[in-house]
């Protein structure tokens, strides 16, 4: 067994990522049912709030990507979505990554909510926080990895940063 067989997650073990997808899906589509048929197409001030949230996300998640597709070695960015190690990866901590460990997860997390938040559905946020919990256990499993990878230099690097949130969590 080679390095890269040992850190590359399989889909079983990254299994975390279909259920995330799932329900989070679920919960746009939720959302914007729940705007057409229970709100009647009413705008309110959390839409703006939302708006907010996807464009941070948003820029959040770009900006995550193309630092791991610049200096982690990932050849594209649809690469970055499987839990797995490349030849030749680095271990990213500067930009954004400075900051919290896992700013890619930080984006998707905040577009999500910005998505249901921007249809003001309370069952669409329900679902989204759901999902949420299962992106959190994706976070673990990844670490694992890269603490398999990279060994004392992520250990440090953790201990040195927060998982999502800066200076608190």
């Amino acid at each position: 067994m080679n390095f890269l067989s040992k850190v590359k997650k399989s889909f079983r073990e990254d299994w975390t990522l279909l259920p995330f997808l799932l329900i989070t899906s679920i919960g746009f589509i939720v959302a914007v049912l729940d705007f057409i048929f229970l709100q009647n197409l009413k705008f309110q001030f959390f839409g703006l709030i939302g708006l907010a949230l996807v464009v941070i996300g948003g820029y959040l998640r770009e900006k995550a990507r193309l630092q791991l597709r610049k200096k982690a070695g990932f050849d594209n960015l649809v690469s970055t979505g499987r839990l797995r190690i490349v030849e030749g990866q680095q271990l990213v901590k500067d930009g954004l990554y400075k900051h919290v460990r896992h700013p890619l997860y930080l984006g998707e997390i905040l577009r999500n909510f910005g998505i249901v938040s921007i249809f003001s559905s309370g069952y669409g946020i329900l679902l989204v926080i759901i999902g949420t919990v299962f992106l959190l256990l994706r976070i673990k499993l990844e670490e694992e990895m890269l603490v398999e990878a990279f060994g004392p230099d992520y250990e440090d690097y953790k201990r040195k940063t927060k998982r999502l949130i800066p200076y608190i969590y």
